[in-house]
């Protein structure tokens, strides 16, 4: 593991030491971590929203990571929102995977 938490090693899952790591796409510069965690929050425990803003305007970049410390919620999350219109766009989720 790396000082982020995120092993380089494991494959199509990262999992930090407490959770499932979650990347999220196309969810609009105007979303906010509230209504991504109530978003996820139907599939399970939802440990950390992160959205990614841009540093000057603070406007989200349209992307972000969900943190879930149960695989088999992370996995229905994934089942279940994937591919869904948020505001007018399909979703994106799948697990984190490194680079």
């Amino acid at each position: 593991m790396n000082s982020y938490g995120y092993s380089a090693a494991s494959g199509l899952n990262v999992a930090s030491d407490s959770g499932h790591i979650l990347f999220v796409y196309n969810i609009g510069p105007d979303t906010d971590e509230k209504t991504v965690w109530q978003l996820f929050a139907r599939y399970g425990t939802v440990q950390k929203v992160n959205v990614i803003r841009e540093g000057g305007t603070g406007a989200g970049k349209g992307y972000g990571f969900v943190t879930m410390p149960n695989y088999d919620e992370a996995v229905l999350a994934i089942e279940s929102l994937n591919g869904i219109a948020f505001f007018g766009k399909p979703l994106q989720v799948s697990f984190k995977s490194s680079k």
